[in-house]
């Protein structure tokens, strides 16, 4: 009788052992990868994954190496300093030498106007080179450079770049305005990328798929600073809320693999 009831109490527990296992065969594998890159970033959530158009090419070196989406800033033609060098697009270096703040005023704006968007710059800065992205930028004969019209994210070689070694000067800031808070900038010589997010007022700044700045372009603490810096008499600058896209020409050599938008509705 005992054996009975042992060899019972082991053909219950083998079936309960059974069912368990194929119900959790059954369950759906939790991905770890998806549930952890999902963002709780602000202006993040309020952007709906359809809310997005498909990706617009402005350069890619693989797919569309071509400056047809360009034109020059307040010119109807492309300075010469701008190449497609090796499949790159390349701005040239004026002179030789290191961080003169030399050679501005040959930029390059998209053809196209962007208000709300998601831009992914892919970039190698060369030893000691500054530049810019700027975004909102509007063309007229009022405006000497680009960076009179439009908000600047900073593109600059930190280490060998001694006259902008103020953080709200250094890479992926908002120039003069902004510094991130934090920097996974790789040095002069390797590639990064550089994010832009623009909903209504509110910004983001992305580099190297890490967030590093928010602001709101109509804030009071925006408003303040302007004030208190370089751009304090310049009463429209970011102020558009609509503009090309520009790639700044300071003087130094810069080169771009990618260059891509998509709006944001």
């Amino acid at each position: 009788m005992d054996v009975l009831k042992i060899f019972s109490t082991f053909l219950f527990l083998s079936l309960v052992a059974l069912f368990g296992a194929i119900s959790c065969s059954n369950s759906p594998e939790i991905n770890i990868d998806t549930a952890a890159s999902e963002s709780t970033l602000p202006l993040t959530a309020k952007i709906e994954v359809e809310s997005y158009s498909d990706w617009i090419i402005l350069y890619d070196a693989q797919t569309h190496a071509s400056m047809d989406a360009w034109t020059g800033f307040n010119q109807e033609a492309i300075s010469k300093k701008w190449e497609i060098i090796d499949g790159l697009l390349t701005i040239s270096k004026e002179g030789n030498a290191v961080d003169k703040n030399t050679g501005f005023g040959q930029s390059i704006v998209s053809k196209e106007l962007f208000d709300n968007f998601e831009l992914e710059v892919h970039y190698r800065m060369s030893p000691g080179a500054n530049s810019g992205i700027m975004y909102h930028v509007t063309q007229a004969n009022n405006y000497k450079d680009d960076y009179e019209t439009g908000p600047e994210y900073q593109l600059l070689d930190n280490q060998l770049a001694p006259s902008e070694s103020l953080p709200h000067r250094q890479v992926a800031s908002l120039y003069d305005m902004y510094a991130p808070k934090t920097s996974s900038h790789l040095p002069a010589g390797q590639w990064n990328v550089a994010g832009i997010r623009v909903l209504n007022s509110e910004v983001e700044h992305w580099l190297n798929e890490e967030f590093v700045l928010q602001y709101n372009l109509k804030s009071d603490d925006f408003i303040q600073r302007k004030i208190e810096s370089k751009w304090h008499d310049d009463s429209d600058w970011a102020m558009a809320g609509i503009g090309h896209i520009s790639l700044q020409d300071h003087g130094d050599k810069v080169e771009f693999k990618r260059v891509a938008v998509r709006r944001i509705k």
